[in-house]
């Protein structure tokens, strides 16, 4: 036979063959382990296997062996191959990192902070230094003092001890008008330029001319109820009765009452029968006193003030309303009290003053059920005065320096952390700062984040405040510096007891420390808290009015203060515009904050295998403290339930922003995974719109049964079948179901 020339080569090495075995039959978890068991026999050479780790099994997150919850034993700060198979530190050079030399031999690592991240769409530009310029709510320095609007020279003195001298633009115009007039009233003015005063003032002067002695011989608390002031929430109606309190202190033959939710109803029926002048309640109790409380005499009430009109509407609380004026109406005036004392000074019909800050809508509304012939009065100028202005745009006081920071989802909790630390790092700069949130759940994870479990003395408080403050008041970890060693923590929503709401406004207001108070809307509204000089806005407020006066607890009565708003970048850059219309907003990088306040030492409070070293960047630092986050969440059942109840409730209440504005806080555009980190959580827990989903099925009824196989089993499943429909469609399904049902839910905080 002819050689063809093909020559075969076969070398086979020194070690023995090995066949190749198919194991066939059995469950499959069975045929794994056999074969794993013989290639732990048969092991492969060293370089085919490096190969064949690093090409495959390079993208995943291993597990430590034995740790069923998947905690890392050490941190390597690790790269990550993009969709494109590019490594992502390669193609970032600000997320480059060395690796960790106690992580040798581990394989441990996390989803970067720096990678991955959307970019932001607005342009920063340079930003001046600011400058704060001629308050707008500060009292007017042309005016000699309060005697010069002929009031009451008790009532002015009873001012000066209280350290108020000159009135304000708004006082100025409604004192004189309430004075000498006997017409409706409608009040417009910026947060914190005085309109509790500037009603109170000319209601007590005229109150007090009926006593020609002033010894109190002749009007006591059996005279009648001369005023009625309705507030929408109770901790703006307790305020406004403190300080009526203290206005009518060097009258005692005046009495002031308070009616709220919460508060005992037969105490409170008590003190009616006894006798009371001047009534401060929130519209619920209030109705609920007109029907059942037959002490309740409103024949010599004179005036109805009508305190924060836009959040009474808001608030849903137009019948209440209606019913108060409707009962007011149908009870004919009383010229003398029962003792014979004649009315003559105060007002022949009954006034209603309506005080709101805006001209939505609703206040229209309220306007048109409760007023006639109203003369409205604002502290600008306007060209047709006594006549409504709807142009008018209510904005933040001049003073109050608004900035905005633009920052990815997953390193919101770094950087509300870092930014809290470098504010109560300045000595004396800032003494109390509060920081809003949008529901109930967000303000009980962070509070728990951030407070020190190690520290169980509470500051100094009244004895009877101590057992209500126990779970509201902590000192804080993580924002402490050497010039603010103790930083007192404070939480406050509208899910707590009555008692320890008052109980933690008072020690957040007594407070002498540096401290901070996290809490929901229900703080927004008319709360004049002293030494409040920064105000953050980490979730955005559901309306730009609400925004307003979210602000309005700092830079009030002329004083200057700070406000920053948390933004995500995308569509919620727009919202800048409308910061715009209010006051032009600086800027603030994320950036800087993070190495601002991660120069100093990181001290954590809890021990985990997460660490931070003086030599390390501030990247480094910042990726630390997530992962001791997420490291405490999984040592702690109870953290880990309250950041998955903090993620659903923030995800719904996101849903709930205005129609005008939620072409800005768009749902479908968040990226759920990066909320979690957010939350100090691996992954995104299922369960958002499960109570939604049950509500409508429930409405639909059993003619809708063929899709009640959507509906969630448990609060850890998707109330939308996922396999079925993209994700997006179904968080855009659940946006729809809360903005038409639980909107209210979130707004009341």
């Amino acid at each position: 036979m002819a050689d063809d020339g093909m020559l075969l080569n076969f070398e086979l090495g020194s070690e023995p063959l090995k066949t190749q075995v198919k194991y066939k039959g059995g469950r499959w978890r069975d045929r794994k382990r056999a074969e794993r068991s013989a290639n732990l026999r048969h092991p492969r050479p060293s370089s085919d296997r490096q190969q064949n780790d690093d090409g495959f099994r390079s993208t995943k997150r291993q597990r430590v062996h034995g740790d069923p919850s998947a905690s890392y034993s050490s941190y390597r700060p690790g790269s990550r191959p993009d969709r494109s198979g590019h490594d992502a530190a390669a193609n970032d050079g600000s997320t480059q990192h060395k690796s960790d030399p106690t992580a040798k031999g581990s394989r441990q690592v996390i989803s970067r902070l720096f990678s991955f991240n959307p970019a932001q769409t607005t342009e920063t530009a340079n930003q001046e230094e600011w400058k704060a310029p001629q308050p707008t709510n500060a009292p007017l320095s042309s005016v000699a003092n309060f005697g010069s609007l002929t009031l009451s020279t008790r009532l002015v003195d009873a001012l000066a001890k209280m350290n108020l001298e000159r009135p304000t633009a708004i006082q100025q115009k409604v004192i004189p008008h309430l004075l000498s007039s006997s017409g409706d009233a409608f009040v417009q003015a910026e947060t914190g330029s005085g309109k509790t005063f500037s009603y109170l003032l000319p209601m007590l002067h005229r109150v007090l001319m009926l006593s020609s002695q002033g010894d109190g011989k002749q009007i006591h608390r059996d005279s009648g109820i001369f005023a009625i002031i309705v507030s929408p929430t109770r901790e703006l109606a307790k305020q406004t009765h403190a300080v009526l309190e203290q206005l009518i202190k060097p009258f005692p033959w005046l009495v002031s009452s308070a009616l709220t939710g919460g508060e005992s109803k037969k105490a409170e029926k008590a003190r009616i029968r006894k006798g009371v002048n001047f009534l401060v309640a929130t519209p619920g109790r209030l109705a609920d006193h007109i029907d059942n409380t037959k002490a309740l005499d409103m024949g010599t009430v004179r005036w109805l003030i009508l305190d924060e009109g836009d959040r009474l509407m808001d608030l849903g609380f137009e019948k209440d309303l209606q019913k108060t004026i409707s009962a007011l109406n149908k009870v004919s005036i009383v010229k003398t009290t029962g003792a014979g004392t004649s009315l003559e000074s105060l007002p022949e019909r009954r006034v209603t003053v309506l005080c709101s800050a805006t001209m939505k809508m609703n206040v229209q509304k309220l306007g048109e059920m409760s007023l006639a012939d109203a003369t409205f009065l604002a502290a600008e100028n306007s060209d047709d005065d006594g006549k409504i202005n709807e142009d008018v745009v209510h904005k933040a006081p001049a003073q109050l320096h608004q900035t905005y920071i633009v920052v990815p989802s997953k390193l919101r909790l770094v950087t509300l952390t870092s930014y809290l630390k470098s504010v109560f790092s300045r000595r004396g700069r800032t003494m109390k700062a509060v920081v809003f949130m949008s529901c109930a759940d967000t303000v009980d994870f962070h509070y728990e984040m951030l407070r020190n479990p190690n520290e169980t003395d509470l500051p100094a408080s009244a004895p009877t405040d101590k057992e209500l403050i126990e779970k509201t008041v902590s000192k804080a970890a993580y924002i402490t510096s050497p010039a603010s060693p103790n930083v007192i923590l404070h939480r406050m929503h509208g899910s707590l007891s009555q008692p320890i709401r008052t109980a933690t406004l008072k020690s957040f207001s007594a407070c002498k420390s540096p401290s901070l108070l996290i809490t929901t809307d229900v703080s927004s509204r008319g709360l004049d808290i002293p030494s409040v000089e920064l105000v953050i806005e980490y979730d955005p407020a559901f309306s730009f009015a609400d925004h307003i006066h979210r602000v309005g607890r700092t830079a009030r009565a002329g004083r200057s203060g700070d406000a920053t708003l948390f933004l995500l970048p995308g569509s919620e850059e727009g919202y800048i515009e409308l910061l715009k219309s209010s006051s032009p907003p600086s800027s603030q990088s994320y950036d800087n904050i993070l190495r601002t306040g991660l120069m100093g030492k990181l001290e954590f409070p809890v021990e985990t295998s997460a660490t931070s070293a003086d030599g390390q960047s501030y990247h480094d630092k910042a990726e630390a403290l997530q992962l001791h986050f997420e490291q405490r969440l999984l040592q702690d059942t109870k953290r880990l339930e309250l950041a998955r109840n903090g993620f659903k409730s923030h995800i719904r209440a996101y849903a709930t922003h205005i129609r005008e504005e939620r072409v800005h806080f768009d749902i479908t555009q968040l990226h759920l995974g990066h909320v979690a980190k957010s939350f100090g959580l691996r992954d995104p827990p299922g369960g958002i719109g499960a109570g939604i989903d049950r509500k409508a099925n429930k409405k639909k009824g059993p003619a809708n049964s063929k899709d009640r196989h959507v509906s969630c089993k448990d609060d850890d499943t998707l109330s939308v079948a996922v396999d079925q429909k993209p994700a997006r469609d179904s968080i855009r399904q659940k946006s729809m179901l809360l903005m038409s049902n639980t909107a209210d839910e979130f707004n009341i905080g």
